[in-house]
């Protein structure tokens, strides 16, 4: 695997983390303010791109993908759990005062 693309995978580790991290501490009311929703599309274009990339490379050389491609779907997946937990806080029944 070319130093780039392996690059390319822990920019996306990277930021997968740091989306993550401001989608479960900001607000959800700020959250289109500060640009995460469009964060999340770049993420999973990227992730997307990566897959291809990866799997292409590895064709042409021989190359085992998996950890590679586990890596990606990791990363992509820190973001989804992240929504889903937001998502279940938000659908969720607001507490009640007795």
């Amino acid at each position: 695997m070319t130093p780039v693309l392996m690059l390319r995978i822990a920019e996306l580790e990277l930021d997968a983390a740091v989306l993550r991290h401001r989608l479960l501490h900001i607000p959800l009311a700020l959250q289109e303010d500060c640009g995460l929703w469009a964060s999340h599309r770049i993420i999973g274009r990227e992730a997307l791109s990566l897959f291809r990339a990866v799997r292409q490379e590895t064709r042409d050389s021989g190359e085992d993908c998996d950890p590679a491609l586990g890596r990606i779907e990791a990363a992509y997946q820190l973001v989804h759990d992240a929504i889903l937990a937001l998502s279940g806080l938000a659908l969720a029944d607001p507490p009640t005062r007795h």
